[in-house]
């Protein structure tokens, strides 16, 4: 079955409108997130180019031909930056520009010199399935690990399967002889709009899912992550801990808990203001953080002491890293307005021993730090029962 070319194009402009819209109106209250102008803007310019193919053979083709070739085309280049800037990557514009100029110089040749609407679908296939191969690609191996990328996935596909669509049809179109018109009412050109409706449903409501995956993802995130640090908050890592305790004693594998205090903080933020001392505390996650694996747990456990959990590690893995963390802390003083802020590290050491919980761990882990402490402090003590 054969559709109304002229039908589907207006369909297709009637969802850019919605989509444009629905992408403004996200970004203006998620400001922050500035992918949205670009799927905005994108939509939007599409939309008007393709509003101006029903007017093909109304309008002189040498003006409206090659405008709405030059909107149509600017559509996949926002696109393709607003996949970029989702993921936090620098945007190309002079990379975008030229393509754009390249693109609908072909086009206005192919209408002024000589009127081949077949040569000018294959310049349009070229840049849209290239674009949108671009975008694919962006979309699936780009954006942070911790973050959920189901919807960025799901929206790759559907740039790729575009991108093939686009492609197969170009060989088509050529293969089938010379068009009079894009608007020419014959299977292939019905079929190019009716997958570019698809096509343009499917990334809009991609690009609306991945950003509502994000804000879920953020606020996930500071609900787990104390904002100073960049560590877990205590809550997140007790959770994270209690899990990690149960699958250690699952396995009957070695886990050891750390409790990090850092020395004579208060005398800093007295000498040096708050500003310092959170300067500080920074530092200091810096630097451990610089030593742990992956499976390493790291969190604020409250003011200037921290927690960390080491899985599969046991007594002298954990003094080992214990007494490296501390030679880094005393080796990176904080550079302040013109001062060097020395600072030094206690640490107590327990094992997480099997039949017992998390408290008891932290509670042995507590009182090694104090010994710690009253020992002189920059040292590194072990729980009596560990040891």
């Amino acid at each position: 079955m054969i559709l109304d070319t002229r039908t589907l194009v207006i369909v297709l402009v009637g969802i850019g409108v919605l989509l444009s819209i629905a992408a403004f109106l996200t970004w203006r209250a998620h400001r922050h997130i500035t992918a949205l102008v670009y799927w905005a803007g994108g939509a939007l310019l599409g939309t008007v180019g393709m509003a101006m193919v029903t007017v093909y053979g109304v309008w002189p083709p040498a003006a409206v031909v090659p405008l709405s070739n030059a909107l149509v085309a600017a559509t996949y280049i926002l696109n393709w930056f607003g996949v970029r800037s989702f993921a936090g990557r620098s945007i190309p514009w002079r990379f975008g520009m030229a393509l754009l100029a390249v693109l609908t110089a072909g086009i206005a040749w192919f209408v002024v010199a000589t009127n081949d609407v077949t040569a000018r679908i294959l310049i349009m296939s070229a840049g849209i399935a290239g674009l949108s191969l671009l975008a694919a690609l962006e979309l699936w191996w780009t954006g942070p690990a911790d973050r959920p990328r189901r919807a960025q996935r799901v929206t790759a596909l559907v740039f790729l399967a575009h991108a093939l669509f686009v492609a197969g049809r170009a060989v088509l179109t050529a293969w089938g002889g010379p068009l009079d018109s894009i608007l020419t009412p014959n299977l292939v050109q019905s079929a190019g709009f009716l997958e570019a409706i698809l096509a343009v449903t499917g990334w809009g409501f991609g690009f609306l899912a991945m950003t509502s995956e994000k804000l879920q993802a953020d606020l996930d995130r500071i609900g787990t992550i104390d904002p100073l640090t960049g560590a877990y908050n205590r809550r997140a890592f007790l959770k994270h801990a209690e899990r990690e305790l149960l699958r250690a004693q699952r396995n009957g594998a070695p886990l050891t808990l750390l409790l990090l205090d850092l020395d004579r903080f208060k005398r800093v933020n007295d000498t040096f203001g708050h500003l310092a001392g959170d300067a500080l505390l920074r530092l200091f996650s810096e630097t451990v953080t610089a030593r742990l694996r992956r499976t390493d747990l790291f969190g604020r456990y409250g003011g200037e002491e921290f927690c960390l959990l080491l899985p599969d590690t046991d007594r002298t893995g954990a003094v080992t890293l214990a007494e490296a963390l501390r030679r880094d802390v005393a080796a990176r003083p904080l550079p302040f307005q013109g001062h060097e802020i020395a600072a030094s590290v206690s640490i107590g050491i327990a094992a997480c021993r099997s039949g017992e919980d998390l408290d008891a761990a932290l509670a042995a882990a507590d009182l090694a730090l104090y010994r710690a402490k009253r020992n002189g402090r920059n040292q590194v003590m072990v729980d009596e029962a560990t040891a």
